[in-house]
């Protein structure tokens, strides 16, 4: 039953990602490049501290993932109940 809907939920985001290809597209086209200048430039000015928030933000978490653990010893054994 999974194996059935698993090709509509492909679909599903086929479409949904040429939906998205085609607007970014025609707002590339259709949008002059003056105007996107104008709107980039308040972004350009923040860009760098939120990118060295997101570098740190990101290596923390590779610091707890990768941080050592003690061993589990989950071998997955059914528990005798009697």
């Amino acid at each position: 039953m999974a194996e059935d809907s698993k090709g509509s939920g492909l679909v599903r985001l086929a479409v949904g990602a040429g939906i998205l290809a085609a607007g970014a597209i025609a707002l590339a086209v259709f949008v002059p490049r003056r105007r996107w200048e104008a709107a980039a430039a308040p972004i350009r000015t923040a860009a760098m501290p939120i990118a060295a928030a997101l570098a740190a933000w990101a290596s923390g978490l590779w610091d707890d993932l990768t941080a050592p653990t003690p061993p589990s010893f989950d071998d997955l054994r059914p528990f005798d109940e009697f």
